[in-house]
Formats: structure tokens, C-alpha cells, sequence
């Protein structure tokens, strides 16, 4: 376990190289699929919801638009979709913190909205902003069902190691 002094000065890093680890999932998985299907991986969320109740709210709001406009450049070449979703999501996080730190299912299904809730959010700013053109139908059987099957197994394989080493053990009352 990583000490509660020194996680703020970890985080951030860490967020920034599971941005990247989690583009190169997804490539590896749309690959897998021949591009029928696309999917994105957000361990990022995943360590979001962990430490968010560790972490201040304000600090964990200006890391995540500072990671949102890293991810903006390096992805999209446009400022302001990542830099606007991920801090509103953060927000949100932290604004359902007591529900969602009660026990691991509810973090299981607050993860499942919120990476909806950042699919939906990120794709509905590029469609206001005509950067992009989606057929709902296939939004929703081709990315965001494969993204949430996706998110659901990360969760299941990881969720133990991201707390083991971010959170003190015991925290969740299972």
C-alpha cells in the first residue's frame, strides 16, 4: 500500500500512464475483433472511483483537466472534449462518494455508469461540436456494449490490485 502523504504525488503520473496503457488495450482488442467491434478500456475511471475517497476533490478536479487536455492533444488534436468529460466525471464521483464507497458492488455498478456516463458524455460533445456523426443503433451495440463488457472484466481482475495498492485494506465493509 502506497502511504496517504505521497498518493497525491503518485496519482497523477500513474493517471497519465494508465491513459496511455489503456489506448493500447484498446487497439489490441478492436484489432482482436477485425474492427467489428470497438472498445475502450478506462482503468483510469476504475482508479478514479479508488481513490476518490482518498484524494481532495479539488485536487482530484484540476489533475483530471490537466490529464483531459493531455488527452485531447495526444488523441483527438482538439482541446476541450476530454478536458470538459473527465473533470465533470470526477465531479460526479465525488458528489455520489458516499453511495459509491459503501461496499465493492456498488462500486462495481457506479463504475458501469460512469464509464457510460463518459462514453455517452464524450461522444454527445462531439456530436454538439460536429466532429463526429453516430448511428445510435450502432453506438450502442458496436462500442458501448463491448466497452462496458470490456470495463466489467477489467474491474473483475483488477479491482483487488488497485486497492491492495492504493487503499489501506479493510476499507470496503463487504
Amino acid at each position: 500500500m502506497i502511504e496517504k502523504g505521497y498518493l497525491k504525488y503518485i496519482v497523477p503520473p500513474l493517471l497519465f500512464i494508465i491513459m496511455l496503457l489503456d489506448a493500447h488495450v484498446n487497439r489490441l482488442f478492436t484489432h482482436f475483433f477485425n474492427d467489428s467491434y470497438q472498445m475502450n478500456a478506462h482503468v483510469m475511471i476504475i482508479v478514479l472511483l479508488v481513490v476518490s475517497e482518498l484524494l481532495d476533490k479539488r485536487f482530484m478536479i484540476g489533475t483530471m483537466l490537466v490529464v483531459g487536455i493531455l488527452y485531447d492533444l495526444y488523441y483527438i488534436g482538439v482541446i476541450g472534449i476530454y478536458a470538459v468529460i473527465l473533470p465533470l466525471t470526477v465531479a460526479l464521483i465525488y458528489l455520489f462518494g458516499r453511495v459509491i464507497h459503501q461496499s465493492l458492488l456498488t462500486l462495481f455498478f457506479s463504475m458501469i455508469i460512469f464509464v457510460t456516463f463518459f462514453e455517452l458524455g464524450s461522444t454527445l460533445i462531439q456530436m454538439v461540436f460536429q466532429l463526429a456523426q453516430v448511428d445510435n443503433q450502432l453506438f450502442v451495440t458496436r462500442f458501448l456494449g463491448p466497452t462496458l463488457g470490456m470495463n466489467i472484466l477489467l474491474f473483475i481482475f483488477l479491482i483487488f490490485p488497485i486497492r491492495k495498492l492504493l487503499v489501506e485494506k479493510g476499507s470496503y465493509s463487504d
